[in-house]
């Protein structure tokens, strides 16, 4: 499998910067347009026998899930600070599905780290939402991948502290 980085929600300042990382480890760099974003990344890699559709969660299940979490609250008598905790974790996870993902396909764990090094010695220093190309994910829609590693994200940078220490 050729080696190839889609990279999702990037401005294009930034795309140049990850395709100039990308030149140099002689990997090819394909920018996701929103309209690609339901299309399995599977087949946006050009994996062998991967289907266009994709297995994506349901569209705007966001504004749904935000009114259905302070129903619930309300409902079960919460208390009015963790139904504001609970929009708050709700509107980073919107912020964070909105960030720039890159999607790496055909790397081994020494070309990963080459590229991880790579984009950090970069003008680019970080990209936050990461994910390989695995048998269970590669059709996925770049969305559900997105929604997914958000709430991973959100998770960590709420909760993630506690358990490293």
């Amino acid at each position: 499998m050729n080696k190839i980085v889609l990279a999702y929600n990037f401005n294009p300042e930034r795309l140049q910067q990850l395709r100039q990382v990308c030149m140099i480890l002689k990997v090819n760099c394909k920018a996701v347009a929103p309209e690609q974003f339901d299309d399995a990344v599977g087949f946006l890699a050009g994996v062998k026998d991967c289907p266009q559709t994709a297995v994506n969660p349901p569209e705007n299940q966001e504004d749904k899930l935000a009114e259905t979490l302070e129903e619930t609250a309300k409902k079960a008598g919460e208390d009015q600070d963790v139904v504001q905790v609970q929009k708050e974790a709700y509107q980073l996870l919107l912020q964070a599905a909105q960030k720039e993902m890159v999607f790496l396909c055909g790397f081994d764990m020494h070309m990963l780290n080459r590229f991880l090094a790579s984009v950090k010695k970069s003008k680019l220093k970080n990209v936050e939402l990461k994910a390989m190309l695995t048998p269970a994910n590669r059709q996925w829609s770049g969305r559900h991948l997105l929604q997914e590693l958000a709430a991973e994200h959100v998770y960590m940078k709420q909760f993630g502290k506690s358990v490293h220490k």
